[in-house]
């Protein structure tokens, strides 16, 4: 018996058990490819295990924006918030930038509103017509004006000439209260000086130099005076054909029905400014008499003009009786000598305010004017940041206006019920 091949050659038979064993990649069968064509979460499970878990962690991390037509509405919300910012910011500006002819037209544009009533009363007299009334008006309030202020001029110059003394006078007398804040402030400086070292001596101090107190004095009456100039004229300009204007806007309206709204809302804002107005001079002219009569009393120089400072200030809410308060005691600390009297003349000054303000007022306006006191506090900061003094005085009668205008409308009367308060 001959002997096989695989006796014959060991390594042959190795191979060919190896060959039997193991199947080639390239010989897959049809139903292996089916089966994995069918199933391909083996594939991926089986891919998915070569990626590491920080790789997963950042691809679970990524945002998903969505299709594209969420990312774009998204990005239209945040464009269209963009631009209102933008708009309000560029509107502010302009409002600062813009401040020394919109003064005196905002201005204007209240006292129209105040004086209208009374130019419509003297066009029914014989003989006068509008152009007439209004300008026998602002000759009337230019001439009063001119007098008020040539008789205030001579103490209001006395006591600005008389206010370095004054204050060096009430620093000597105060000086018991602020001596220790003065220690301290100079132990401060010292240990400031022993920190900064030797080198603090080599450092050279830039100062910026400000313009003479001349130049800005003569700056501001320039300025006071052109601001006059165009408030009365531009009044004279609005009592006398003003009503024309309005009454060719209201003209221009499509129905009946918005020239009935726009005719209202008018009506509404001249009597409820007017009303406004009138009534708070009347009370303030009452308060100033009050308070000088007591700070006359009391020892106080010049009461009279002191009564006029509190008619004036009273005008700016809030502010205006702690600034009255203060000037107040600095004259009680110059003019008086008892610690008693000194104190009685601003706690006097500052409850006459108070019952005026929370009592008085409220009676006599009632709800025609009601605002909203946290909201008139803002207003008066955002309206002095912008226009200085003058915004201040005008904050009130600016956010009146808006109040009465919102009323008019559906859709902001919420923002009006909110100015109420």
């Amino acid at each position: 018996m001959s002997p096989s091949a695989s006796e014959l050659d060991p390594k042959a038979s190795v191979e060919d058990e190896v060959d039997l064993n193991v199947v080639p990649l390239d010989s897959e069968t049809p139903s292996s490819l089916a089966e994995q064509g069918d199933n391909p979460s083996s594939t991926d499970g089986e891919a998915s295990k070569d990626i590491p878990s920080e790789a997963k962690d950042i691809e679970e991390a990524k945002p998903r924006l969505g299709p594209p037509d969420e990312r774009a509405k998204v990005i239209r919300k945040y464009a269209h918030f963009s631009l209102i910012l933008l708009g309000l910011m560029a509107i502010v500006y302009a409002l600062h930038f813009a401040r020394a002819i919109l003064i005196p037209v905002a201005l204007s544009v209240i006292i129209f509103f105040l004086l209208s009533p009374l130019v419509r009363f003297m066009t029914r007299l014989r003989y006068v017509n509008e152009s007439a009334a209004a300008g026998l008006i602002v000759i009337a309030f230019a001439v009063t004006t001119v007098i008020g202020s040539y008789y205030l001029t001579a103490p209001i110059t006395e006591w600005v000439k008389a206010a370095p003394s004054t204050f060096r006078q009430a620093e000597e007398k105060l000086k018991v209260f602020y001596e220790p804040v003065g220690q301290l402030n100079e132990a401060t400086e010292k240990v400031s000086k022993m920190t900064q070292g030797e080198e603090s001596e080599q450092v050279v101090k830039v100062a910026v130099q400000q313009p003479p107190v001349t130049s800005y004095i003569l700056n501001s009456t320039v300025n006071a005076a052109t601001g006059a100039i165009i408030c009365l004229v531009l009044v004279y300009l609005l009592l006398a054909g003003g009503h024309r204007s309005i009454n060719s806007i209201v003209e221009l309206m499509p129905s009946v029905e918005d020239k009935k709204g726009l005719v209202s809302l008018l009506r509404d804002i001249e009597q409820g400014i007017s009303s406004y107005l009138l009534t708070i001079t009347l009370i303030n002219i009452c308060l100033g008499i009050v308070i000088g009569t007591v700070l006359g009393l009391l020892g106080l120089p010049d009461p009279w003009l002191l009564g006029i400072m509190a008619a004036l200030l009273n005008f700016i809410p809030f502010a205006g009786a702690a600034i009255g308060a203060a000037i107040v005691f600095m004259i009680g600390v110059v003019s008086l000598d008892a610690p008693l009297e000194i104190a009685i003349g601003p706690i006097l000054y500052f409850t006459i305010n108070s019952l005026e303000g929370n009592l008085v007022t409220p009676v006599i306006l009632g709800r025609s004017m009601k605002l909203n006191p946290a909201i008139v506090f803002l207003c008066i900061i955002f309206w002095g940041w912008v226009w200085g003094i003058a915004g201040v005085l005008l904050a009130v009668p600016i956010i009146g206006i808006t109040k009465i205008s919102f009323s008019h409308f559906k859709e902001l009367k919420p923002i009006a019920h909110i100015l109420a308060g």
